[in-house]
């Protein structure tokens, strides 16, 4: 498998955003000016602070820079402890009081209103690498549903890169649930759960990169490639983990989340790191495929091939029984099927073009 070819016409770009247009900002109702994305967590009981972690996500710590066309998330240490009225809260949520702990302001975006089922994910960024950092690229949405009649958990983690400010006291008692024996890790991975109490994770941490902090704060594009019965990770188009488990793969409508708080969660009240870090993110980009899985498709003429209503067909036959359908030398052709692809009638590749055939699962009902 490889990245997604751009020439594939069957999938379509859905969201596409550089971040390059002049005058974007948030404003106090932590949106934007082209409600793209929101600068807080819908999941959250206040929309900004989560019990284990030790950072508030503030919408004035996400800046659109339009003169090289970044957004810049920042996150720093403010006090020892941030209390209710010394930060934002988005309209309609309150403060909870019980949050304690929390020492920095930091930065998040998620979707505002998209939700995605299946496709191709990708950034380009720049990562903070320091003590306490934890940014991430994820997928997930507040509609997960824990209790019964319909128990689900689906998460899919594009990359998660987090470094505790201190080592965990039990670390072997209570290990890092991606199973990896170290503090500061880059993971991607699935979290599923169907049953109510059975619980399925699979992480895997990026061979190349893993504990390269320098390497990891200059630009790369990392991906995620998200279908019915695979998953595929990307780190600058090369593939770093594969999950093939269909019955552990998410199946429900995802929302986007970038977050970069600063978790110091096994220093126990300490906030030692005190200083500002930044991510740097250049785009960011959907593709989903156009799924037609009930056509079969018949092609019986070259103007068949040239005005071909891309997407992934139920089958695909080439049956010209008079004039041959060519694929040109300059062409690049994909098909994906669900079910079959068959050529019964007269049928030519030109040396030098392109001609795939893609064999893809649909969605179930």
């Amino acid at each position: 498998m490889a990245q997604i070819d751009p020439n594939d016409r069957n999938w379509s770009c859905t969201l596409s955003d550089n971040f390059n247009e002049p005058d974007r900002q948030f404003n106090s109702t932590f949106h934007e000016s082209m409600n793209k994305w929101i600068a807080y967590a819908k999941c959250l009981r206040s929309g900004v602070t989560k019990q284990n972690l030790h950072s508030v996500y503030q919408w004035s710590n996400n800046t659109f820079n339009s003169i090289d066309g970044t957004l810049t998330m920042t996150s720093y240490h403010v006090q020892d402890s941030l209390v209710c009225g010394d930060y934002d809260i988005p309209p309609g949520y309150i403060c909870q009081p019980d949050h304690h702990e929390l020492y920095y302001l930091s930065g998040m975006i998620e979707t505002t209103n998209e939700k995605f089922c299946y496709g191709y994910f990708e950034m380009r960024c720049k990562l903070p690498v320091h003590k306490g950092a934890f940014p991430a690229f994820w997928l997930w949405d507040s509609k997960n549903a824990t209790q019964a009649p319909v128990p689900y958990y689906e998460e899919i983690d594009i990359f998660e890169y987090t470094w505790n400010i201190a080592e965990s006291p039990n670390w072997i008692q209570n290990p890092n649930p991606h199973g990896i024996p170290d503090y500061h890790t880059f993971t991607s991975g699935i979290y599923f759960n169907d049953s109510g109490t059975d619980w399925t994770s699979y992480a895997k941490n990026f061979p190349s990169l893993n504990n390269n902090e320098p390497d990891l704060s200059n630009w790369h594009t990392f991906s995620c490639e998200w279908m019915p019965d695979y998953v595929i990770w990307y780190c600058d188009g090369n593939v770093v983990n594969e999950f093939y488990d269909s019955q552990h793969i998410p199946r429900h409508p995802l929302t986007i989340k970038i977050t970069y708080p600063i978790d110091n969660k096994y220093n126990y009240g300490n906030s030692e790191w005190m200083e500002q870090g930044n991510m740097f993110i250049d785009y960011v980009n959907v593709y989903q495929l156009n799924w037609d899985c009930d056509t079969e498709e018949t092609i019986i003429c070259q103007s068949d091939i040239e005005n071909f209503d891309y997407g992934v067909k139920k089958s695909i036959i080439i049956a010209s029984l008079t004039n041959e359908v060519i694929i040109r030398s300059s062409d690049k052709v994909t098909f994906r099927v669900a079910d079959s692809f068959e050529i019964t009638g007269q049928f030519h590749t030109e040396n030098g073009c392109e001609f795939t055939v893609i064999r893809q699962s649909c969605p179930c009902d």
